[in-house]
């Protein structure tokens, strides 16, 4: 009975990231057309939109690009992670086990991408500070331990029916 729970709750989870990878995927895809559009205008009439943005915002131009370039890359790590997040609760509703080697690695890839995702600021409104910097790589930590743990699962598995975990 707590195999079908499993099954069906990884199940619904596949699908909620699924919608997420989609409103992650549209925002960076945003992003990268502001991002063009301003580098664009920049050529084009290069004095109006420096005014607009330092009279909006109080930000420079190069501000405004990196604050930009730093929000496509978080919206990239976050697409990432939901990415292979899913793929992670796929792997678990179709498999007869949780502890095979895609789930290890899909939990593995999340760790790295929760860790650049944490570190890097939206700059000039967030800075880098020190505990931001310790909780990511804390986070990075305890995926990669519970990532280590799942390997070891495996290889529990592959030890106990003597044949290697299901892919």
């Amino acid at each position: 009975m707590n195999q079908l729970n499993l099954k069906k709750s990884t199940h619904l989870l596949s699908v909620v990231c699924t919608i997420i990878v989609a409103i992650t995927m549209i925002a960076n895809i945003g992003a990268i057309l502001l991002l063009s559009g301003t580098l664009l205008s920049q050529i084009i009439s290069p004095e109006y939109l420096v005014t607009q943005i330092q009279a909006d915002m109080g930000l420079s131009f190069s501000e405004w690009i990196i604050l930009l370039i730093c929000f496509i890359i978080k919206c990239s790590c976050m697409f990432c992670m939901v990415r292979y997040s899913k793929k992670l609760f796929s792997c678990i509703s179709k498999a007869e086990s949780p502890f095979t080697s895609n789930t290890t690695k899909c939990i593995e890839k999340i760790s790295i991408f929760a860790f650049l995702s944490v570190i890097c600021p939206i700059y000039p409104y967030y800075h880098l500070s020190v505990l931001l910097f310790i909780e990511g790589i804390l986070v990075a930590l305890v995926l990669r331990s519970i990532a280590l743990i799942f390997h070891y699962g495996c290889e529990l598995q592959q030890e106990f029916y003597g044949r290697p975990s299901l892919d």
